[in-house]
């Protein structure tokens, strides 16, 4: 072996072992490596004699790797072959001949080689020497050179041989004559390589580490890029992929032995050709091996843990002000703390509050009576104090303003507003007595509004923007008034009351509550689909139900009538959908107030 390959070979296996002596930081790590990898190599030659098609090629590997941080430096040694197939452009050969024929006289021996391929082998021993860098704790990069020294190096040729011999003084050629050398044959030979010294080549490869994929990250805290073995006090294996390419000049010489003889001074020239003629070129050969490679690395050494550092405190400073006038405004604050899924609530009341918080994600929701929320997110990094902003918005104002329809006298009035999508009671609200007027926040919806007062009709109206200012007139009571029960539902052709009117039930008696001297008449209409006498029965039926539906909510039943007028006074043409819809219906008339009633609409 070279005396320079061993020292070479000497210094890289000492160097593990050395390492382990150096002064060693927290981050760096010391790995003893195991490679094997497969792929497509080839011999590439600048002959224009053939062409090489290549074969498979493989490496194997023990090696030490060093990694500091992102940093990493690898050696070792390793044996790869290289392999390539040549398939020789056909050519011909001539030389005298003149075996077995009288003295002085001589013939034209031709050989016309055909399908000629040729294997050749080659086994290097190789020190790497590459630096690159890992990334993320996944992917990994190596850049650099291999020095390698051929151990094995072989060739292989195999061909058809056609010979045939030509002599002026002969008409024609001598083909398929044993006796004389001339026939086809298929012949193969075998032979070394140039002797050869050290090679260099230029080597890449990329791949990531398995063990990213499968392992669970680090607990918080703990060194980065610490695999979770290594924070149990073991010393991980890690196991990687990565594709790999080695390209190179070798030293190889496919050329013949040094005084070997020629063809012509052979008895039989077919080897001697197989052997000599292709590597008389002489031309250089480059080595190139591509493919996959699968590592295991096994930790020499225990990292240093790390000494904690004391986390510097961040903070959030959280502004609530007013969005139309920019003032402060008193609130109370809800801080999400996205990662522990906790929320910790603190009153802001000079529209300040300041929050010490850890590295992470939060959501800050600010809330105040008579203002809608706002909410944002919030990322808070290590040391920091992020200022904190959030405008609320003013809830509107639904404003009232009631009077008697026949005066225009202010009239103080029970207002209650139901959900018109739940029917479930918002609030409710009083008019004053000397300005007829009220107000309430509301968050935006739609809203049923309805008003009573001793009196008085009752009143319903439908609100769709709560900033309005309703201006509203309330009907004194009068003999013979007639008002319409909505909401109020049968099952089809039946006098069965519906669970959903309900609500419309319990509004009919509390007017009739609120108004103790009033006596009422129910009338029950349909439209003209069917026969009259069903319409008028049916009419009737309903009317009666909804009159006992009352007495049951506890008003006497000597202040409600009933009675039925099926299909003769409809209120909208039956020619229509929308007009029978609005005949079939149940209303009531006012048939009696009572003196106290009529005193009370003189006031």
């Amino acid at each position: 072996m070279n005396n320079r390959f061993r020292y070479l070979l000497i210094i890289v296996l000492l160097c593990p072992a050395l390492s382990l002596f150096a002064d060693v930081k927290s981050e760096s790590r010391h790995y003893l490596t195991t490679e094997l990898g497969v792929g497509y190599s080839a011999l590439l030659n600048q002959s224009a004699l053939g062409k090489s098609s290549g074969l498979a090629g493989g490496k194997l590997q023990v090696g030490y790797e060093w990694n500091y941080r992102r940093l990493l430096v690898h050696t070792g040694i390793e044996f790869a072959s290289v392999n390539d197939r040549t398939k020789v452009n056909p050519f011909q050969l001539q030389i005298p001949y003149t075996v077995g024929l009288p003295a002085g006289e001589t013939m034209d021996e031709h050989f016309d080689f055909q399908s000629w391929t040729e294997t050749q082998l080659m086994g290097q021993v190789n020190i790497p020497v590459q630096v690159g860098g890992i990334f993320a704790d996944r992917y990994y990069f190596l850049a650099g050179a291999r020095i390698g020294l051929p151990v094995l190096h072989s060739r292989k040729a195999k061909a058809t041989v056609q010979t045939w011999l030509t002599d002026p003084t002969l008409i024609g050629e001598l083909n398929e004559v044993p006796v004389h050398d001339a026939f086809t044959s298929d012949e193969s030979a075998s032979g070394k390589w140039a002797a050869a010294t050290i090679n260099a080549q230029l080597s890449a490869e990329v791949g990531v580490v398995l063990n990213s994929f499968f392992e669970k990250p680090a607990a918080k805290g703990k060194t980065k890029g610490k695999s979770s073995s290594a924070d149990k006090g073991k010393k991980p294996v890690l196991y990687r992929v990565g594709l790999f390419a080695d390209y190179g000049i070798t030293s190889l010489v496919p050329g013949a032995k040094t005084g070997a003889p020629a063809l012509a001074d052979v008895a039989e020239p077919r080897q001697i050709a197989l052997n000599d003629y292709f590597a008389a070129s002489g031309s250089k050969v480059n080595s190139l091996l591509v493919g996959a490679k699968f590592a295991i690395l096994f930790q020499l050494n225990e990292p240093k843990q790390a000494k904690p550092q004391k986390a510097v405190p961040s903070y959030m400073d959280i502004v609530v002000t007013d969005r139309q006038t920019a003032k402060a405004l008193p609130a109370q604050v809800d801080i999400y703390d996205v990662a522990k899924q906790r929320t910790v609530r603190r009153d802001a009341p000079n529209g300040k509050v300041r929050y010490r918080a850890n590295q992470g994600e939060y959501t800050v929701t600010a809330r105040s009576e008579s203002y809608y929320p706002d909410s944002v997110a919030v990322t808070i990094g290590e040391g920091v104090k992020e200022r904190v902003e959030l405008a609320l918005t003013e809830r509107p104002w639904l404003r009232l303003y009631v009077t008697n329809a026949d005066t225009h006298v202010p009239v103080k009035a029970t207002v209650r507003i139901w959900d018109a999508q739940t029917g479930d009671s918002v609030t409710v609200i009083r008019t004053a007595s000397k300005t007829g007027r009220a107000r309430s926040r509301l968050p935006e919806g739609n809203y049923r509004l309805t008003i009573s007062r001793t009196g008085y009709e009752p009143y319903e109206q439908l609100i769709t923007y709560i900033g309005d200012s309703l201006n509203i007139s309330l009907v004194p009571l009068k003999v013979g008034r007639k008002v319409i029960l909505h909401n109020l539902f049968f099952a089809t052709g039946k006098t069965q009351i519906l669970p959903q009117s309900e609500q419309a039930l319990n509004e009919l008696s509390d007017f009739l509550r609120d108004n103790p001297t009033v006596t009422i008449r129910i009338t029950g209409h349909t439209d003209n689909v069917g026969s009259d006498k069903a319409n008028m029965t049916l009419s009737e039926g309903r009317a009666k139900a909804v009159r006992s539906e009352i007495i049951k909510r506890g008003i006497a039943a000597e202040r409600i009538e009933a009675e039925g007028k099926g299909e003769t006074e409809p209120i909208a043409d039956n020619a229509t959908e929308e007009g029978r819809a609005q005949n079939r219906r149940v209303e009531f008339t006012i048939i009696a107030t009572g003196g106290e009633m009529i005193e009370q609409i003189k006031q």
